[in-house]
């Protein structure tokens, strides 16, 4: 007996692999889940999946202040599906965990500050900030977590078996998800979370930091970066660790700073294209009531600047091949909460 449910559980991953389809060029859009052995990339479109029941899904949430109808969920050829995509096939408690993109974030809307910014000729001050946060689409992401997390759930997968992950401003709201609705599916991994501006102690950065440490429990991995290099004020792990670390529920993992100019994980070069655009301090420039540029905040440390900004940012880090030496700890995160 035990030979025939071997035989019909192989006979179920061969037909999963056997409905995704392999994607050779473009962009993957709308919902997907993804299989990849680091060179090609399978998708299966839509949100049926076979013998959904065994299968421990971890729902992928880009970044980025707003998601734009018809703006991709990702590049068949390079960046998450690539990469991340290789935990798919892989088998915990007698399941197959695999990566799926949300590719219905553009639902939630919101604004990017272009507008604000071009209503008062100007932005990072009070005013910018009221006009930006009365149409804040992070908030608003929820609803369509919840959308799609329901959607799984009608079509057999059980709530325990449904993760939610995401990188930059996709980390910080499905953290603040699982804070605000505990039961709405297992656990969340965090990719360098942080979703806000540069503005030196930018009120953007206060309301979601203060949200998220006013919550009593957070199931949670975080990875993060001393040398994140984005823009957002303070938002590399040192910071970051310093006001999420001590949340209950949350582990954290930190990955490696600069050896050089790029950054090496057990080591392998990451060979990571983007360089660093903030992790320095700045300074509002004196006088000033509002800025028309990032440009016009003032580098404390020149010096620094100059030297940072030749390097590797490790924002994307979850994007590239170095990352690797981190999926079995997110697959014994996924295992312990199963």
């Amino acid at each position: 007996m035990k030979y025939l449910f071997l035989t019909i559980f192989i006979l179920l991953n061969l037909s999963t692999i056997a409905n995704a389809r392999e994607c050779k060029s473009g962009h993957i859009n709308g919902d997907a889940f993804i299989y990849s052995d680091g060179k090609k990339v399978k998708v299966i479109k839509g949100t049926k999946i076979p013998d959904p029941a065994n299968k421990i899904i971890m729902i992928f949430n880009k970044g980025g202040w707003i998601v734009k109808e018809g703006q991709y969920s990702g590049e068949c050829k390079n960046l998450i599906p690539k990469n991340l995509g290789k935990i798919s096939g892989t088998k915990i408690k007698g399941k197959e965990l695999v990566l799926m993109l949300n590719g219905r974030l553009h639902k939630a809307g919101g604004a990017d500050g272009h507008k604000c910014g071009w209503k008062f000729k100007g932005a990072f001050h009070q005013p910018w900030y009221d006009c930006l946060m009365k149409d804040w689409g992070i908030p608003k992401r929820v609803n369509v977590n919840k959308e799609l997390i329901n959607e799984l759930v009608s079509k057999g997968t059980p709530r325990n078996q449904i993760f939610m992950s995401g990188i930059s401003c996709g980390g910080i709201d499905t953290l603040r998800h699982k804070g605000l609705h505990p039961d709405d599916f297992n656990a969340t991994i965090a990719f360098m979370p942080n979703c806000w501006d540069r503005r030196p102690d930018t009120p953007l950065r206060k309301m979601q930091i203060d949200e998220l440490k006013s919550f009593k429990k957070i199931d949670a991995l975080v990875f993060h970066s001393p040398v994140d290099g984005e823009g957002d004020w303070r938002s590399n792990s040192i910071w970051m660790k310093k006001d999420l670390g001590n949340i209950p529920g949350i582990q954290w993992i930190d990955t490696p700073g600069h050896t050089g100019k790029d950054i090496v994980v057990n080591g392998k070069k990451c060979g990571i294209k983007d360089k660093m655009k903030g992790g320095w301090e700045e300074a509002w420039p004196e006088g000033k009531e509002k800025l028309t540029s990032e440009k016009q905040f003032i580098k404390i440390d020149k010096k620094l600047y100059k030297e940072m900004k030749k390097k590797s940012a490790g924002h994307q880090l979850v994007s590239y091949s170095c990352f690797d030496y981190y999926h079995p700890e997110i697959i014994k995160f996924i295992e312990s909460k199963i």
